[in-house]
Formats: structure tokens, C-alpha cells, sequence
């Protein structure tokens, strides 16, 4: 390596993507044909020597660029991040800033193989393509800014009054944000990520938190991306920010629109509502109780100290009281599973198929065994080309061009 080369800054990227791709010092070691003491001091700094080509056999191991081992990630340098998170939760939110720059750059890494969509075919009727949806103007109060936005979405998107049946649909292919469901800390409920220069914006949202939760996180993530809040940190913990108050208002009336549920409410509830009349309209709008009593106090159908007195229960414990408890329960289960970018992971599965890169790439997005995920795309049919045979040495002809047209003993042919 070059003189003045940062060797612990390379280990450190080493044990990072060692970490990444699942494996341990003495599986990357026999792979990198290294013993593993010596991965180990590599790892941590402690090579006074360490050649280029040593480096480039733990990459091809690990299956990621020379590059990025070398120079390290330059998404990271342009990446501008806002996440959702209790205070003091600066190391939370750190490692939640790192598994969005591992989903980034892998799509970083995959225009070299397959170009990406232009932006205006990537993002339907999206904000950032030309979306119709008018702000709402700055000197209204933020219920009313969030409340006006999501019934545009919600327009635009022909809606009407009913459930968002999947969020994650219109906020990929109409608004152009890519989306996942991943393991995050448990302080951190969302989280957003921008690509500036190639124009990316990913939302994760929190895998071990209920559905409601998840709903809720994308919908008002979604409001701080269409709202263009910037990708400062918002940090959820006792005085909510103006922005933050906005986006939680977007989220409710996109996901549980007032009017939905006042004419709900009119068909279902015998004069005012009580706790099992809220409890359903948070199961046909997947909502928790919170917002559906949020909604009812804006539309005058309960006080304030009607609403405080239903509080309380869980959506676990309002399933099980009220009847829907195994869906319920079947609901928890699927939103706890990982969900990739759905665009991300096609281009990586795409790339994969043309043998331009391993299966590594493809099993990080979802945090998966390499060799589980190989065996999922064999099965669906999804295999890399095999590699060239190599090529047979003509040993004879490489004598004779080397000898001038001679035969092996140098003499006339």
C-alpha cells in the first residue's frame, strides 16, 4: 500500500464488511487465503505491512469493490440522513445511519452494471418528479398544513375515504421514495435517507415495532420527504417540533382521513362512541386507538376527557377483547419480517442473474444467509451463468512461438 495509507481505517472497513456479510475472522480468513491471526490483526490496525493484493483477496471474498476497502464508502460522504428516535439516542441513531449507507451503496455499486431508471420514469406523480400536490400555505397552523397535504395525496392517489391497504405501494411508485422494513434499534421508529447526487431517498421503518407503529412511521416520514423538511436529525422525546407536529398530522389524516371516520363512526356507533366503536375504526383503518381518538376530538364526537378516559389499552389487548385477536397476532408476525427496497433488491437480483456479482449483494439487503438466499433464487428459478471453463494450455505452441518456429530441441523443424 501506499505510504501514508491509513491502515486502521482499512481494518476497521474490513471488520465492518466482514460483519455485513455474516462471516467470521477464520471463514473471510480461508477464503482471503490468510491465516486468521493475521486477518485479525489486519482488522485491527495492527499490520505495519499490508500489500494491495492482500486487500484485494479479502474484497473478492467479501464480494464488494477494492475501493471500498480502500477509499471507503462515498455515499457515506454525501448521505444526509433525519431519523425518528427518543433523546439520547446518538449511538442508536448511528447505527441506523450505517445499515442505510450499506443499502445505499449497494445501489451506489449496481450502476456499474445496470443503469439506473432516469428519475422522471423511477417516480411517477412523486414531489421530487412534478407532483401535483400543492403545499399548503406556511401561516397555517401545522394540523391544518398536514391535514390539507394528506387529503391532496389523497386525492391524487384516488383514494377516497377508505384504508390505505398498502402504503408501501404508493410511496414507490407514485411518490418515488423507496422503502424497507429492516432491524433497527429499538430506540429508532424511522428513519430517512437521501442520495443527493443520484437523487435516492430511502424510508426504513423499524421491523420489531407492531404494524400500527410501522404505518404510521412510513406516513409520517412520507410527510417530511413531500413537506421537503430537510434531513436534519427530528428527535421524538417531550416538546415535538412544529415539523414534527405537521408530519404526525399528515400521517393521521392520510392513513385515518376525518371524514372516514366521522361517517364511520355515524354508521357503526349509537351516539358517542366508546372504547370497542374506536377500537374497530382502528382495525379497518390499521391504525392505533390513539389516532382514531385523535381524530374523533378534531371532529367534535369526543372531549378531550372522553378521549383520555378510552385510552390506554394496547392493540394486542383491544384484538384480543374484541375478537380479532389471531389476526391480529398474524399481523405482528408479518410486519415483524425484513423487508428490502423492493426497486434495490430487483436491480441486485437482476445483476446477480447476469453473474456481475455474487449472492452477497443480493442476501445484505435483507440481512440474510448468503447461502439461504442462493438457494431461495435456485429455487425460483434465479441462477448465475456458470463461469468460463478456463482455457487449455497449448503447451507444444507456446514452445514453438517462443522458440522462433523451432521444434522443442531448437533444431529445423
Amino acid at each position: 500500500m501506499d505510504e501514508g495509507t491509513d491502515l486502521r481505517e482499512i481494518g476497521r472497513r474490513i471488520a465492518h464488511e466482514r460483519g455485513h456479510a455474516g462471516m467470521s475472522q477464520r471463514e473471510l480468513a480461508a477464503r482471503a487465503e490468510l491465516s486468521q491471526p493475521t486477518l485479525a490483526r489486519i482488522e485491527q490496525g495492527g499490520r505495519p505491512v499490508l500489500t494491495l493484493a492482500e486487500v484485494d483477496r479479502i474484497a473478492r471474498a467479501l464480494d464488494v469493490p477494492l475501493t471500498l476497502l480502500t477509499r471507503g464508502n462515498p455515499v457515506r460522504e454525501r448521505m444526509k440522513v433525519a431519523a425518528r428516535a427518543v433523546r439520547d439516542a446518538e449511538e442508536s441513531l448511528r447505527r441506523a445511519t450505517r445499515r442505510a449507507e450499506d443499502i445505499l451503496a449497494l445501489d451506489d455499486r449496481m450502476d456499474a452494471f445496470e443503469p439506473m431508471e432516469p428519475v422522471g420514469e423511477r417516480r411517477g406523480s412523486g414531489r421530487q418528479s412534478g407532483s401535483e400536490c400543492a403545499l399548503p400555505p406556511a401561516a397555517l397552523p401545522a394540523e391544518d398544513q398536514g391535514r390539507l397535504l394528506a387529503e391532496a395525496v389523497r386525492k391524487e392517489l384516488a383514494l377516497g375515504l377508505g384504508p390505505v391497504l398498502d402504503l408501501t405501494e404508493p410511496a414507490e411508485t407514485a411518490l418515488g421514495v423507496d422503502t424497507a422494513v429492516i432491524d433497527l434499534p429499538e430506540e429508532v421508529s424511522g428513519f430517512t435517507a437521501l442520495d443527493p447526487d443520484r437523487g435516492v431517498t430511502l424510508v426504513l421503518v423499524n421491523a420489531a415495532h407492531v404494524p400500527e407503529r410501522q404505518r404510521f412511521t412510513l406516513a409520517h416520514e412520507l410527510g417530511h420527504v413531500l413537506f421537503g423538511d430537510g434531513m436534519e436529525a427530528h428527535l421524538v422525546d417531550g416538546e415535538r417540533t412544529f415539523e414534527e407536529r405537521r408530519c404526525d398530522a399528515f400521517a393521521r389524516h392520510l392513513l385515518a382521513p376525518a371524514e372516514g371516520v366521522r361517517r364511520w363512526m355515524a354508521e357503526h356507533a349509537a351516539g358517542r362512541p366508546g372504547r370497542k366503536e374506536c377500537a374497530m375504526a382502528a382495525r379497518h383503518y390499521e391504525v392505533s386507538l390513539k389516532v382514531v381518538l385523535t381524530q374523533c376530538e378534531q371532529l367534535g364526537l369526543l372531549t378531550s376527557g372522553e378521549s383520555r378516559e378510552l385510552e390506554g389499552p394496547t392493540g394486542r389487548q383491544l384484538a384480543w377483547s374484541y375478537g380479532w385477536g389471531p389476526e391480529y397476532q398474524a399481523a405482528c408476525e408479518a410486519a415483524s419480517r425484513v423487508r428490502p427496497p423492493r426497486r434495490i433488491l430487483e436491480r441486485a437480483v437482476k445483476v446477480y442473474r447476469s453473474g456481475k456479482t455474487g449472492v452477497r449483494a443480493v442476501a445484505a439487503l435483507g440481512g440474510d444467509d448468503p447461502r439461504t438466499t442462493e438457494r431461495e433464487l435456485a429455487e425460483a428459478g434465479i441462477t448465475p451463468p456458470p463461469p468460463p471453463a478456463p482455457k487449455r494450455l497449448d503447451v507444444a505452441a507456446l514452445i514453438a512461438r517462443r522458440s522462433g518456429g523451432k521444434g522443442a530441441t531448437g533444431a529445423p523443424g
